[in-house]
């Protein structure tokens, strides 16, 4: 994801008044079933993703969570632990809808179908090949384009892990 997607957050954030939290080892950042009201850009440490108490992945810089409760109008699904001092932007709800219209019809209906697949708790599938995607966010801002391939990741490592 790197720089170019923190910068483009970072607009979006000063604009909507957004602010940087720092958590510590430890700490957690949101806890599962919690209703979602934000989602999250990691700018800098690393977290852990944690479903029922046990660690099920792993969050690093640049990557962005929580997303998938404010598309899914969803409660969390999982808890958010730092693992070490890290820093991240909250992005609320009207910043991730205006990140997100930033990107073509057919983008945004992909990163939704992807989001309903996360959602799931079993029979996943991915709507759209890598390809597919690589291809249809080829002009979208990064920050959309990062987002879309994290999606695409996740993803694909729940169905064929």
């Amino acid at each position: 994801m790197g720089w170019s997607v923190y910068c483009y957050i970072k607009i979006v954030s000063l604009k909507m008044g957004l602010k940087k939290i720092r958590v510590l080892p430890d700490q957690y950042i949101v806890k599962q079933n919690d209703k979602g009201e934000t989602a999250f850009l990691v700018i800098s440490g690393g977290l852990v993703a944690e479903v029922d108490g046990k660690k099920v992945g792993k969050i690093e810089t640049g990557e962005i969570f929580g997303e998938l409760s404010l598309i899914l109008n969803e409660n969390r699904k999982a808890s958010i632990k730092a693992i070490v001092p890290s820093e991240v932007v909250e992005i609320k709800k009207k910043a991730l809808e205006a990140i997100l219209l930033s990107s073509n019809i057919d983008l945004h209906k992909a990163i939704n179908e992807m989001s309903k697949e996360l959602g799931k708790n079993n029979e996943q599938k991915l709507p759209i090949t890598k390809s597919q995607l690589l291809e249809l966010s080829k002009d979208a801002p990064n920050v959309i384009r990062a987002l879309a391939l994290q999606l695409h990741y996740r993803l694909s490592q729940r169905i064929f892990s």
